[in-house]
Protein backbone atom coordinates (compact mmCIF):
# COMPACT_ATOMS: atom_id res chain seq x y z
CA UNK A 1 0.00 0.00 0.00
CA UNK A 2 1.07 3.67 -0.62
CA UNK A 3 1.76 6.52 1.91
CA UNK A 4 1.02 9.33 1.60
CA UNK A 5 3.74 12.51 1.74
CA UNK A 6 4.94 13.27 5.57
CA UNK A 7 6.25 16.70 4.31
CA UNK A 8 6.30 19.27 1.94
CA UNK A 9 9.15 21.18 0.93
CA UNK A 10 8.39 25.12 -0.58
CA UNK A 11 11.72 27.15 -1.08
CA UNK A 12 11.33 30.72 -2.88
CA UNK A 13 14.70 32.34 -4.26
CA UNK A 14 14.31 35.82 -5.43
CA UNK A 15 16.32 38.17 -7.20
CA UNK A 16 17.09 39.34 -3.74
CA UNK A 17 15.95 37.13 -1.20
CA UNK A 18 14.59 33.96 -0.84
CA UNK A 19 13.14 32.08 2.29
CA UNK A 20 12.25 27.95 2.43
CA UNK A 21 9.25 26.59 4.43
CA UNK A 22 8.55 23.01 5.73
CA UNK A 23 5.37 21.67 6.22
CA UNK A 24 4.64 18.82 7.95
CA UNK A 25 1.40 17.12 6.01
CA UNK A 26 1.27 13.64 8.61
CA UNK A 27 0.13 17.17 10.98
CA UNK A 28 -2.54 18.12 8.82
CA UNK A 29 -4.01 14.69 8.38
CA UNK A 30 -6.01 14.14 11.00
CA UNK A 31 -7.33 17.98 10.54
CA UNK A 32 -8.98 16.29 7.18
CA UNK A 33 -10.39 13.35 8.54
CA UNK A 34 -12.44 15.45 11.11
CA UNK A 35 -13.51 17.53 8.13
CA UNK A 36 -14.39 14.56 5.87
CA UNK A 37 -16.38 13.18 8.96
CA UNK A 38 -17.88 16.23 9.08
CA UNK A 39 -18.92 16.53 5.15
CA UNK A 40 -19.94 12.65 5.50
CA UNK A 41 -23.65 13.52 5.90
CA UNK A 42 -23.55 15.73 3.12
CA UNK A 43 -21.94 13.69 0.61
CA UNK A 44 -24.16 10.76 1.32
CA UNK A 45 -27.06 12.80 0.80
CA UNK A 46 -25.71 14.31 -2.64
CA UNK A 47 -25.51 10.14 -3.47
CA UNK A 48 -29.15 9.29 -2.91
CA UNK A 49 -30.12 12.87 -4.93
CA UNK A 50 -27.69 11.71 -7.62
CA UNK A 51 -28.48 8.13 -7.58
CA UNK A 52 -31.29 8.25 -10.41
CA UNK A 53 -28.55 10.21 -12.85
CA UNK A 54 -26.15 7.62 -12.07
CA UNK A 55 -23.61 9.79 -10.53
CA UNK A 56 -24.22 8.08 -7.06
CA UNK A 57 -20.85 5.65 -7.48
CA UNK A 58 -18.68 8.97 -8.21
CA UNK A 59 -19.57 10.99 -5.53
CA UNK A 60 -19.44 8.18 -3.03
CA UNK A 61 -15.60 7.34 -4.18
CA UNK A 62 -14.40 10.66 -4.31
CA UNK A 63 -12.57 10.66 -1.00
CA UNK A 64 -10.48 7.75 -2.06
CA UNK A 65 -9.54 8.86 -5.26
CA UNK A 66 -8.53 12.10 -3.48
CA UNK A 67 -6.59 10.04 -1.24
CA UNK A 68 -4.98 7.60 -4.32
CA UNK A 69 -3.66 11.09 -5.97
CA UNK A 70 -1.96 12.49 -2.59
CA UNK A 71 -0.28 9.30 -1.99
CA UNK A 72 1.17 9.04 -5.53
CA UNK A 73 2.65 12.42 -4.80
CA UNK A 74 4.98 10.85 -2.99
CA UNK A 75 8.64 11.89 -4.30
CA UNK A 76 7.61 14.52 -6.81
CA UNK A 77 9.60 17.27 -7.23
CA UNK A 78 8.96 20.82 -9.27
CA UNK A 79 12.15 22.50 -9.92
CA UNK A 80 11.20 25.85 -11.80
CA UNK A 81 14.12 28.50 -12.42
CA UNK A 82 13.65 31.47 -14.31
CA UNK A 83 16.98 33.98 -14.44
CA UNK A 84 17.69 34.34 -10.96
CA UNK A 85 14.29 33.73 -9.36
CA UNK A 86 13.80 29.80 -8.53
CA UNK A 87 10.33 27.65 -7.26
CA UNK A 88 11.11 24.29 -5.76
CA UNK A 89 8.38 22.34 -4.35
CA UNK A 90 8.92 18.63 -3.10
CA UNK A 91 7.05 16.08 -1.44
CA UNK A 92 8.75 13.38 0.72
Amino acid sequence: MMRPPLFLRLRFQGKHRGFSLWLPLFLVGPLFLVGALLLLPLVLLAAIILFPFGWSLTVLMFGPLVLRVLCAMRGLQVDIRDGKEQVYISFK
